[in-house]
């Protein structure tokens, strides 16, 4: 367990892709390399190609800054302890910290969990097993409605911020 676990902090959840980071671009040029039209359409063998171009250390030039999320993580900072759990995998760590610290997220005050090698669960699964651990959740910031609901359950007295395109709104299950 994580030492600084064993304080009591409120704690701020964020999430990278869409919340942090805008991957729009970055969607856009892994289906155009791929010749695929949308996410939603693909099959099995299809999205296995689109998620290894997505997360690889390429494509990570396409990302961009999503100010509202940076701005509200670093609000969050001195109210407590900011917690970044991405479904991002492990390999991608270094670079994504460099990026955000490039953008002025103060990364050395963040905790970040990102995917390990070979975790192939669903991305609400992934998350669930992560959120657990924590106590104190106050917050979260994620861009994916069924995460949301998960961890609401978990943690009914939490905040929950719905992160889409440029904006953000409270979700409420």
């Amino acid at each position: 367990m994580d030492k600084w676990l064993s304080k009591r902090y409120p704690v701020y959840v964020f999430d990278i892709d869409g919340v942090l980071v805008d991957v729009r671009d970055k969607i856009a040029a892994a289906l155009k390399a791929l010749n695929f039209s949308s996410v939603k359409s693909l099959n099995y063998v299809e999205k296995q190609k689109f998620w290894k171009l997505f997360l690889s250390e390429e494509y990570i030039a396409y990302d961009k800054p999503r100010r509202i999320g940076i701005e509200l993580l670093k609000d969050r900072l001195s109210k407590g302890k900011v917690v970044v759990v991405s479904g991002r995998p492990e390999k991608l760590k270094n670079k994504t910290i460099e990026e955000l610290a490039r953008w002025g997220v103060p990364t050395s005050s963040v905790i970040f969990y990102f995917r390990r090698k070979g975790d192939r669960r669903r991305d609400v699964d992934y998350k669930i097993g992560i959120v657990r651990r924590l106590r104190d959740i106050v917050e979260v910031h994620e861009d994916v409605e069924e995460v949301l609901k998960a961890i609401g359950k978990l943690y009914p007295n939490a905040k929950l911020y719905l992160h889409y395109d440029d904006e953000y709104k409270i979700y409420k299950i």
